[in-house]
């Protein structure tokens, strides 16, 4: 088949792949492999078809045969990028070593062995190379994020917590990862800056209820008589000079009663800070 005709075939298959028609496109790649084995783009973009198929094997014999004909960063990205989603990961990281030895600055290389990484538990190899991530793409939300959990998790709170807050610059709405950091704040004792933090995740969460953990934890029972409105209680328990952990407990449940969440959440970690151990 002349160079011409096999572009002509090669493109109508990039089309079709477009369009969504993976075998369609399966077949035109095939026939160009057939009749010209040197034509090393139908190996490359059938191997990439075959991994959206799910046909893993396939996928990496394609990848290798491209190998033959020629080298490249990319191709050894792809199949490690293929272990990755067969959960072979030591693999996967041989594949990927190799396509960062080729390209240094190729950061997804970087961030799938970090990943993989990660998957084996190496916590050590996977910051080093979600930190070299960083390095080449400051904003990447995948290594920023993977990297402040293990921060978390390694109780490197104070560095958790800075990468945290460049993820909330660049994702403000992100509920889970706020409460990782009120999380990090309340387990580092700075309650006003947890207070304010929940504040916020109420704002953006419907609904959202921080209570739960710290009434657990409270040995005391609040507004055991039934007079009186929970305004002249607020009026009442305002009023009297000293205040105890108990009198800051009922004055929350009574905002919190009343639908005041924010004050409600404010008197009850006054109790948390000046009461609780």
């Amino acid at each position: 088949m002349k160079v011409t005709a096999i572009n002509n075939k090669f493109n109508s298959a990039v089309q079709l792949e477009k369009d969504g028609h993976y075998e369609a496109a399966q077949k035109e790649y095939i026939s160009i492999i057939t009749a010209d084995p040197s034509f090393r783009p139908a190996y490359v973009n059938l191997g990439s078809l075959y991994s959206r198929m799910n046909h893993f094997a396939e996928s990496i014999r394609c990848f290798e045969a491209a190998l033959t004909l020629g080298r490249d960063y990319i191709t050894y990205f792809n199949i490690g990028c293929t272990l990755y989603k067969m959960n072979e990961y030591s693999k996967a990281l041989a594949s990927l070593q190799l396509s960062v030895s080729l390209n240094k600055q190729f950061a997804l290389s970087k961030l799938v062995a970090g990943l993989c990484h990660s998957r084996l538990n190496n916590l050590t190899e996977a910051e080093k190379y979600f930190c070299d991530v960083l390095k080449i793409w400051p904003n990447n939300r995948v290594s920023l994020t993977a990297l402040a959990i293990i921060y978390y998790n390694t109780n490197k709170y104070d560095y958790s917590l800075q990468l945290l807050n460049r993820i909330l610059y660049l994702d403000a709405g992100n509920i889970k990862l706020r409460e990782l950091k009120s999380n990090i704040l309340l387990k580092t004792g700075r309650i006003d800056e947890t207070v304010k933090e929940i504040k916020i995740i109420k704002q953006k969460a419907d609904g959202y209820r921080y209570f739960d953990e710290f009434i657990k934890s409270i040995p005391v029972e609040s507004l055991t008589d039934k007079y009186g409105t929970i305004d002249s209680k607020i009026d009442l328990l305002k009023n009297q000079s000293n205040k105890s952990g108990d009198h800051l407990i009922s004055l929350s449940l009574c905002h919190l009663f009343k639908g005041e969440t924010d004050t409600a959440i404010d008197y009850l970690f006054r109790f948390k800070k000046n009461f609780s151990n």
